[in-house]
Order: structure tokens, then C-alpha cells, then sequence
């Protein structure tokens, strides 16, 4: 069992997810003290993830990882329903059965009546059951799911039901709801593969599959509905922590640390006799806050993330400006004067005359800020661009309005979901636009963005 821990540990911790030693020892210590014997399969993933991974996603995460190794709820994969012994029982002349490699057979009749009665636990028995093998070589996804589907007897199930419904035996309703059945069931079959490719997979590929179902690892751009509220979640953790981070700023005071530079040279009113000591402490610190964030639909994923990580920490900012832009530059401000995120995107939605061509243009855009709102910029101001650097070939390239944004501001930081490798592809020209930030950053996933954070 340790070994099985550690090993756990191991991937977890090359997937992204930060494991110490104590919280190793922890996890040990309370199966050895409750005994594997009396946990559930449930509240050992529980468990694992409490010791572990700590997250709200973290017992589906590790279930999906022990499967990997174990292989499906053994509890039904070994016919606990009797599924095997009904179905030899319960055999009608002259229907075929189906099974897998081991040679179960399952009658047509008994699928098709798990399908009409919504017996889900039936079907998930059949495909655990029947011991599907892909081949250690098998990588394409669509053979796989056609042989899946004809050995578990899905093809055939699927076909009696359109059968019956071309007869009229069932209703329209009845049909529907068969047919949504028959869809869980295709999902079934395609987690199994998922898995099964999983477990033929080198370790590196097993690590990529890892970080796809990790939150914070996620790519942004990559990311779809069902990833969208996990990663909210983790954004707005890691802005309520930025948000209560005191400033780094000084001011004299009486307590903190001693100025040697000062205090030397306030001693020269005293004859170089160092009397007076000037100290510094820690002063609360609110810069000004600037935005520029590229609406196209290529980055649209990114940028609802990055702006819900400015709202949850908007006020660490003493102000906040935002413009949007594709082809043209407008001001957002209002947006983030709500008081909840939901409004502020309605807002966003109500927000037009950024997308005239449809193509992002760089070069055009920062000549609009420079015209119209680089003379009011505030030295304390933080600008940050947030985009991918796509010009779409244009001439005019915005270079020389970057160094004078950067010359005028505290600082200009550029985060860029594309990887670095990416930058200098196609019409990319972030390699030549970071010259002139103060950083610029590839912030692809949650961990990127916090690595960014950490940076400043």
C-alpha cells in the first residue's frame, strides 16, 4: 500500500499538483490507523484527496487516476447484479448473445430492455463485465469506439430500438428518452477506451492525459463548459489572495528596519554622529491599473478569465481603466464598477465599436492609445496587455508606442496564452513586442498565471 501511495504521489506531483512528504506521511498513517479493510472505494478516494490533492475536484480526479491502475468498480465489474447468471437464465431462443474477449454472453433482449427501462447500472455491468481489450498498439479513437460498440452489443441495441420505433411500438417521448440512454452509454464506452489508452500509454503521455483533467493546468484556450466553472474557482482563490497582500511600498516611520543611507546622512547635522536612527515600514500600497485585453475570438476563453482574476482582486487597485480592442481601442471602465461578476459580463456584452474588420491590428490600436490616453497616464500606473500578439501581417506594429507606455508607466507587463514556442509562428510578433514590456509572461493555465504573480 505505501508503495502504491508514493507512486500516486509521484504522478500527482509531474501532473501539476504540489505534494509534500508530510501530507505523504499523513496518508499513509490514516489508512494504516482506519485499515484498508474498512474503507469504502469512495471514502478511500476521499481520503486521498483530503491528504493529497485538497481540492473540491480532487476525489473524481483520483478516481479517474486509480482506475488507471485497478481497472473499473470491481464490485460490478464482477457481476455483483447477477447480470451474467440472469441473462443465461432469462436466454430467448434465437437471440444472439454478446460479450467480449472472455466469452459472456448477454442476450439482445436484456440490453434492449435495459435501454427502454433506463437501467444505466445494467449497461455499466455489461461494459465492465465483458472484458474489453484494445490492443497495446490501438490509437485510433474511431475504430476503437465501432469495435467497443459491437462487442458490448451497442450497435445491435441501437438498431432494435429504431426498429421498434419504426413499427410504432414507441411513442415519440419513449424513443427520446432511449435514445438519451443509448448516448450514456456511448459515453461509457468512450471513458473505457479513454482509460484503456491510458494504461497503454507511456508515462509522459499519462501525465498530459493528468494535466488535461487538472483545473489548474488546464489550458485556457483548450477548455470547454465543463472546465470553465472548476477553473473560475481556482482564479478566484488566487485572486482573493493577491487581493489581501499588503503593498511593498515604504514610508518613514517609528518601527521596521533601519535606512542606513538616510540615517547616515541625517547624521550629518549632528557632526556625523548617528543620534537619530530613520527607519522605514511597510506602507500600504494601491497602484493604478490599466487594461488592455484583445477580444478576438481566438483568445475569448483567456480573456474571461483574466478579467475575472482583475475583478476578484480590483480592490488591491486604487483605479482600474480597461479597454477593449480587436481592430479598434474602446474604453471598458464601467465594467468593473459592479459589485458582482455576473453583472460585469453583462456589461462586457453591451460593449461595441472594438471589431470592425474582425482581424486583430496591434499596430493601429496602441497608436489609438497614444493618441488619446497616453498624455494621462499616472507614473504609479500598472498597464497590462493581455492578448496574443497576432498582427495579421500589418505594417504598422505598435513598437515605439510600447516603449513609451513603458518609459511613462511603473511598469508594462504582457501576458500571452500562447507557449513560448509559439511566439515567433505565423503572424505572432511577441518576441519582438516583449523587448519593450517591463515582462512578458506565456500565461497558458492557472499555475502560469500564479507563477506570474509570484514573479512581481
Amino acid at each position: 500500500m505505501e508503495y502504491f501511495i508514493l507512486n500516486i504521489a509521484r504522478l500527482l506531483r509531474k501532473s501539476g499538483i504540489d505534494v509534500n512528504s508530510r501530507e505523504i506521511a499523513d496518508c499513509i498513517r490514516l489508512i494504516r490507523l482506519i485499515g484498508p479493510e474498512n474503507l469504502t472505494k469512495y471514502e478511500f478516494y476521499n481520503l486521498l484527496n483530503t491528504t493529497l490533492v485538497k481540492e473540491p475536484w480532487g476525489a473524481d480526479y483520483v478516481l479517474w487516476l486509480i482506475e488507471l491502475y485497478l481497472g473499473p468498480d470491481l464490485e460490478i465489474a464482477g457481476d455483483r447484479f447477477g447480470l451474467f447468471e440472469r441473462g443465461r437464465a432469462g436466454h430467448i431462443p434465437g437471440e444472439e448473445g454478446h460479450g467480449g474477449s472472455s466469452g459472456k454472453q448477454v442476450p439482445l433482449q436484456l440490453l434492449v430492455q435495459a435501454v427502454l427501462k433506463h437501467e444505466i447500472d445494467l449497461i455499466y455491468a455489461v461494459i465492465n463485465g465483458m472484458d474489453l481489450k484494445l490492443e497495446v498498439n490501438q490509437e485510433d479513437r474511431e475504430n476503437a469506439l465501432a469495435l467497443f460498440q459491437e462487442q458490448s452489443g451497442f450497435t445491435q441495441a441501437a438498431d432494435y430500438i429504431d426498429q421498434l420505433y419504426h413499427r410504432q411500438e414507441l411513442t415519440e417521448e419513449e424513443y427520446q428518452a432511449a435514445k438519451r440512454v443509448l448516448e450514456e452509454w456511448n459515453n461509457l464506452i468512450k471513458d473505457e477506451i479513454e482509460r484503456q489508452l491510458a494504461r497503454n500509454m507511456s508515462e509522459e503521455h499519462l501525465l498530459q492525459e493528468m494535466q488535461k483533467r487538472n483545473p489548474r493546468t488546464i489550458a485556457f484556450l483548450d477548455s470547454d463548459d465543463a472546465h470553465f466553472s472548476l477553473i473560475s474557482q481556482e482564479i478566484q482563490k488566487i485572486g482573493r489572495k493577491l487581493a489581501t497582500r499588503k503593498g511593498r511600498r515604504r514610508k518613514v516611520g517609528p518601527r521596521g528596519p533601519v535606512n542606513l543611507n538616510r540615517s547616515l546622512k541625517h547624521a550629518l547635522k549632528t557632526g556625523g554622529i548617528p543620534i537619530d536612527l530613520i527607519r522605514m515600514q511597510r506602507k500600504p500600497a494601491k497602484p493604478d491599473l490599466w487594461l488592455l485585453c484583445d477580444m478576438s475570438n481566438s483568445v475569448s476563453k483567456f480573456i474571461y478569465f483574466m478579467l475575472l482574476f482583475v475583478f476578484a482582486t480590483q480592490q488591491r487597485y486604487a483605479n482600474i481603466r480597461s479597454f477593449l480592442f480587436v481592430d479598434r481601442l474602446v474604453e471598458a471602465t464601467d465594467l468593473f464598477q459592479e459589485h458582482d461578476w455576473a453583472s460585469s459580463l453583462r456589461n462586457l456584452g453591451k460593449i461595441r465599436g472594438y471589431n470592425v474588420t474582425g482581424y486583430s491590428h496591434y499596430g493601429s490600436v496602441l497608436q489609438q492609445f497614444a493618441d488619446q490616453h497616453l498624455p494621462f497616464l499616472p507614473q504609479k500606473t500598472t498597464v497590462l496587455i493581455l492578448g496574443d500578439a497576432k498582427n495579421n501581417r500589418n505594417k504598422l506594429d505598435g513598437n515605439e508606442v510600447l516603449a513609451a507606455i513603458k518609459e511613462s508607466a511603473a511598469a508594462l507587463y504582457w501576458l500571452n496564452p500562447l507557449r513560448k514556442d509559439q511566439w515567433d509562428q505565423g503572424d505572432c510578433l511577441m518576441t519582438q513586442y516583449q523587448q519593450n514590456c517591463t515582462g512578458a509572461f506565456s500565461v497558458s493555465n492557472v499555475e502560469e498565471l500564479e507563477q506570474f504573480l509570484s514573479s512581481l
